[in-house]
């Protein structure tokens, strides 16, 4: 039996980034307070119910460069209901290959509560990528701050973003945090 999304708060205070929303550089304050709100708003409100903060320094400040970088996760919790969503497949106790279900959790090879490496890296990264390419706009007609950018109820929020005419209201890459250390990484060895 599918659990109700109204019955578990997701929450938690601190968590592990998984994905990283690049932003264009010029996107508005008003558009990126939007944005995240809607990531973690409840589902049952249509929001992601996801984990999300912005690229901050160690000292708490952010930086110049980085206003545009939020850094996007989920509860461990939260994950499990996502894997279930996604229709993620997993092997059970008895070596057969089953859709997992967070009902049926326990039946699954390697599943313990306090486990938070059950799913993979990318298991996880998939789960949050899908939760965030099916955020859909609900009455909205417009992305708040560019009002050409235009939003239909039903559509998705971060496709409308990245294709939007304005571009600077778009959300231009949305990626894995190991890829995107080893963008940085990358770039920083060519620049040397």
């Amino acid at each position: 039996m599918k659990e109700s999304w109204s019955a578990f708060d997701t929450f938690e205070p601190h968590f592990r980034p998984l994905v990283v929303i690049e932003l264009a550089k010029d996107t508005k304050e008003e558009t990126k307070e939007w944005l995240t709100q809607r990531i973690v708003e409840k589902k049952k409100n249509g929001g992601a119910q996801l984990l999300v903060k912005p690229l901050i320094k160690e000292d708490g400040e952010r930086t110049d460069g980085n206003q545009h970088l939020y850094l996007v996760g989920a509860s461990h919790l939260r994950l499990l209901l996502g894997a279930e969503t996604v229709g993620l497949v997993k092997e059970c106790n008895d070596n057969s290959m089953r859709t997992f279900t967070y009902s049926s959790r326990k039946t699954f090879k390697d599943f313990a509560e306090n486990n938070h490496d059950f799913l993979t890296m990318a298991e996880r990264q998939y789960i949050i990528k899908h939760e965030l390419e099916n955020l859909r706009a609900k009455d909205e007609k417009m992305i708040p701050g560019y009002p050409q950018a235009k939003l239909y109820p039903g559509k998705s929020i971060m496709e409308s973003m990245a294709f939007s005419s304005v571009s600077s209201a778009t959300a231009e890459r949305c990626h894995g945090l190991e890829d995107r250390k080893r963008q940085l990484v990358m770039t920083r060895s060519m620049n040397k």
